[in-house]
């Protein structure tokens, strides 16, 4: 009998999707595009569970205003005395799945913040993309007068290294389930959704003229060259999200980083996990 996958892919595109996008691509491929890009720029937003909830009675939450944007985010804090703390989640994701990290941070004296980005949670907006996270992290550590560390889950990871690679003042970043290359994420979509190689190359098209940008120029294999802060990536070998592969790739490109691989925790798991944690508080304490 085949052993159940216990760790399996947060989302799966349905057969009806794949079935429209199909033949919208058959009758225009521009609306195919179209819809592509909205699709692939709007979070999908889930129930939110019990133990996050319950974690929200224990931080100070608010809405923040980032006029680069024009768009209030939502924001929890978990205020202390000691280092600051950003903490950032992944696509789709919530500020709050990284609550166990938060409260274990907070209870060691740091100051720890995290968010839901744009179009996120409890965020405004419909819609996002690399470029608002980026600006969101940098209005957020600006508030805070710069964070000492920076800690990101998956998309949120990648937030990460496009912000530092333009400058931070973080002594250390650390990132769990990292994606490495932009690009992938584009052709892995396309994939998903039934759409032909020729609307991949339409979409990124699209986006790169929509927002003169290089997608390339968003791969943390690259912004990783740009970056001195100490890090470390941890990703669990059992990860069907995002492959244990990329952060290996990231490290070889960054030029003070390390890797820490766990087994058995998926791609979410990990961020509630006691052995993880305790990774990520005696790298961020060594001198």
């Amino acid at each position: 009998m085949k052993k159940k996958n216990k760790h399996k892919q947060g989302f799966s595109v349905p057969t009806w999707l794949r079935l429209i996008f199909r033949n919208l691509e058959r009758i225009s491929p521009y609306l195919a595009m179209k819809a592509a890009a909205y699709v692939f720029s709007k979070p999908l937003k889930f129930k939110v569970p019990l133990k996050e909830q319950q974690a929200l009675k224990d931080c100070i939450q608010k809405m923040e205003y980032i006029k680069s944007i024009d768009r209030n985010v939502a924001l929890f804090t978990w205020e202390n005395s000691g280092g600051k703390v950003l903490l950032t989640h992944g696509w789709s994701g919530r500020g709050m799945q990284l609550y166990y990290i938060a409260e274990c941070l907070h209870k060691e004296g740091y100051h720890v913040v995290t968010y839901d980005a744009p179009a996120h949670g409890k965020s405004e907006g419909k819609l996002t993309n690399m470029i608002q996270m980026i600006e969101t992290i940098a209005h957020l550590d600006k508030g805070e007068n710069g964070f000492d560390h920076f800690i990101g889950h998956s998309f949120g990871a990648m937030a990460i290294f496009n912000y530092c690679k333009i400058g931070s003042s973080a002594k250390k970043i650390v990132t769990i389930g990292a994606a490495d290359n932009m690009r992938t994420i584009f052709d892995s979509f396309v994939s998903s959704v039934g759409l032909s190689t020729k609307m991949l190359k339409r979409m990124t098209t699209y986006f790169e003229e929509k927002y003169e940008v290089n997608i390339d120029d968003f791969s943390p294999f690259v912004a990783a060259q740009k970056i001195q802060t100490p890090t470390l990536l941890i990703h669990d070998e059992e990860d069907y999200d995002v492959h244990v592969n990329c952060s290996e790739t990231i490290a070889k490109h960054h030029p003070n980083a390390k890797v820490i691989k766990t087994k058995g925790l998926g791609h979410r798991r990990i961020l509630r996990d006691n052995m993880v944690m305790q990774h990520i508080k005696s790298f961020i304490q060594e001198s």
